[in-house]
């Protein structure tokens, strides 16, 4: 399974970038065609909240929650928390929803795909999880 960070799936929902825009709908329709897209619970809270502050319609944020809840997005547990915060101790707390992303994907995938250098690109080096960060 590949997790989906929540910068890919908010530049496949909104073009603010266009080359973001067609790389992230290639990679969400090619991993749902596979069969192996996955993505969390925290990252519908955050995609959610982006949206919000993009001043997207809140109907148009509801309908693409629904699309993505059919996924069955996966929760996180205690386990996972600790081991997020493990890693929050090694890159900093300010990063903890990256961290816990990592766990989650840790937990159920092979690999993470994510835009997010500045964060990942240290969590690369603290998992056996693949992490593509995109460009």
């Amino acid at each position: 399974m590949i997790y989906f960070d929540s910068d890919v799936l908010i530049n496949y929902l909104v073009v603010q970038d266009l080359a973001k825009h067609e790389l992230a709908t290639s990679l969400y329709q090619k991993a749902s065609r596979d069969q192996r897209f996955f993505i969390s619970l925290l990252s519908l809270q955050e995609v959610s909240f982006v949206l919000a502050k993009l001043k997207v319609n809140n109907n148009i944020i509801t309908e693409k929650l629904d699309v993505f809840l059919k996924s069955d997005p996966a929760g996180y547990d205690a386990r996972s928390f600790k081991r997020a915060s493990y890693l929050a101790e090694i890159i900093g707390y300010q990063n903890i929803n990256d961290c816990l992303h990592t766990a989650i994907a840790e937990a159920h995938c092979d690999e993470l795909y994510t835009f997010n250098h500045r964060d990942f690109r240290f969590l690369q080096n603290n998992t056996n999880l693949k992490i593509t960060i995109l460009d």
